[in-house]
């Protein structure tokens, strides 16, 4: 269960309603003599038992129950629980051993007689095997080039390793730090530190290589528990048909050292995860931060894509984009003729802190659900776009590119909190008159009990698209306008330090502190379904019990 109702503060409630319900029964011969209707009396201890055991019924499946499993695991509580986690896997048994000590020339990969270099490990690797890293720092100079499918690299346990590439060869400045060559498949990287690198971790793809009947990319790899950071460019980077790509646990930050010493607007080329048409990636319980472009996005096509749980912290572009702007050779049109930048992607149980452009924005996507994120202090650059954002897609500006307005987005139980300088809209869903004419939505987008909070003042929302016009206008306009965003409210969350909302009218809003990792398709949680039985419960009783109480005098 998702925070689980309190049983110590129901039984002080309980206690309170029983002693009403006693008062009132001690006066049932009054009652009888004033003729009661004895439905009445019976609805009264029907909605008294549904308020006192919904909530312990539900509490009690709950521990009956197993939860939920995601496709990786359970998830994280939020705040305490992104990033690495303790280096405690064991290391295999004939695992092929580094150590900056170790000896090239004299090694056997044992623990007595360790590679000195990465690269040679790896080359004496067979498919399968464990390529450990005893703790200290490795310069190897040019990347750490993963080969060999099924071939994993990690910190011996209890130990950390760091690969730095913040300096290069000669003529290797275009190397990146660990990189996946299109034959890794089943590869995994794990408890490591990278530092520096053109992409710090990257993947490889034929796509571009010529032969069209051939275009797959290294797949099924896992990055976990790593930090990962200062890249020239992105911090990780998942080119076309790589698929199936988990990043989870990891700490990146520092992107684009390659564009130190000028100012950041989010406009450089510089993601912490950036997803060109690699589909079924996992974006799971990743602590991201400080990045001069945009924290996450998936784009190019990119298909049934999950990012939940992660914390993403001061990025000068986006929180997290789903869809883009991809150049359209790196589509699949076979399978997406339309040239949708990206397909079913989820985006769930979020906390994303200090933006420049939007906290989560839409871009040439289908079908998209965003729901249970909370975005605080969010397109805070005061210039470009909104909270949430519906933009635009250029492909290149390519004659023959699709550039689809985004299409059926469903976007409920999210908060959006800002500060009283916050200047732009909630929402915005943008047009252009370049190309003949450019929407950045189809239709209207289905929403639902979102909370809206901005310091002092009133949110406004916008869509300028032509016919379907509104510019600064309410909550209550901007429902009317799309006939929906029903359960909305503009309130205070009252975000605790743990970003959870103190805010009873927000309940079932924002992250979850402790997520199920729950189904893609839309669902109402058994805390949801709790809490509303039992509001509605002790509302009926308290009214009942008035009319009771009335009766008798």
């Amino acid at each position: 269960m998702r925070g689980n109702i309190d049983r110590g503060n129901i039984s002080v409630h309980t206690k309170k309603q029983c002693l009403r319900f006693a008062a009132c029964c001690r006066k049932g011969t009054v009652l009888m003599k004033k003729k009661t209707p004895v439905r009445l009396c019976a609805l009264l201890a029907v909605v008294l038992a549904l308020s006192l055991f919904t909530p312990l019924l539900l509490t009690a499946r709950a521990g009956a129950s197993p939860q939920k499993e995601s496709p990786l695991e359970a998830g994280p509580r939020l705040n305490s629980a992104q990033g690495p986690r303790a280096n405690n896997v064991p290391d295999p048994a004939g695992g092929v051993y580094v150590s900056p000590s170790g000896n090239d020339s004299t090694a056997n990969g044992s623990i007595g007689a360790p590679y000195k270099s990465i690269n040679a490990a790896l080359s004496a690797a067979n498919p399968g095997d464990t390529v450990v890293l005893r703790g200290g720092t490795y310069r190897e100079g040019v990347n750490v080039r993963i080969r060999k499918p099924d071939i994993t690299i990690k910190s011996r346990q209890g130990e950390w390793a760091v690969i730095d590439l913040s300096t290069y060869n000669s003529g290797h400045d275009e190397d990146s730090g660990v990189y996946f060559d299109v034959d890794s498949h089943g590869g995994k990287l794990q408890g490591v530190e990278v530092i520096g690198g053109f992409y710090a971790v990257c993947t490889e793809t034929r796509w571009d290589w010529g032969d069209p009947a051939n275009r797959a990319g290294a797949s099924n790899l896992v990055i976990e528990d790593c930090v990962l950071h200062d890249s020239r460019y992105d911090v990780v980077k998942v080119k076309p048909n790589c698929n199936n790509v988990t990043i989870r646990y990891n700490e990146i930050y520092n992107s684009g050292r390659a564009f130190d010493g000028r100012p950041h607007n989010g406009e450089d080329n510089a993601e912490g995860i950036d997803n060109v048409n690699g589909d079924n990636m996992t974006v799971q319980s990743n602590y991201i931060h400080d990045i001069i472009s945009n924290a996450v996005y998936a784009k190019g096509g990119a298909t049934d894509v999950l990012i939940e749980n992660n914390l993403i912290e001061t990025a000068y572009g986006a929180g997290i984009m789903v869809g883009f702007d991809a150049s359209p050779e790196y589509f699949d049109t076979k399978t997406n003729p339309q040239y949708y930048e990206n397909i079913r992607g989820v985006v769930r149980n979020n906390l994303i802190i200090g933006t420049g452009w939007e906290g989560i924005g839409f871009y040439g996507s289908k079908d998209a659900q965003v729901y249970n994120n909370t975005l605080v202090n969010v397109c805070n650059g005061g210039q470009y776009h909104s909270a949430i954002y519906f933009g635009l897609t250029f492909q290149d500006w390519e004659s023959y590119a699709g550039r689809p307005a985004s299409v059926n987005p469903n976007i409920h139980h999210n908060i959006v909190c800002q500060p009283s300088g916050f200047v732009r809209p909630m929402i915005e869903i943008r047009y252009a008159n370049e190309l003949g004419g450019m929407s950045a939505l189809e239709g209207t987008p289905v929403m639902s009990n979102n909370c809206y909070y901005i310091a002092g003042k009133s949110a406004v929302f916008s869509d300028r698209r032509p016919g379907s016009e509104l510019e600064g206008a309410g909550l209550k306009a901007w429902q009317a306008h799309i006939g929906g965003d029903a359960g909305s409210i503009e309130a205070d969350p009252q975000l605790g330090k743990d970003y959870l909302p103190a805010n009873p009218l927000c309940a079932g809003m924002g992250i979850m502190s402790d997520p199920e990792a729950p189904s893609s398709e839309i669902e109402v949680s058994d805390e949801i379904i709790a809490r509303y039985l039992y509001r509605l419960a002790l509302a009926f009783m308290y009214l009942l019990i008035s009319r009771v109480i009335a009766l008798t005098h």
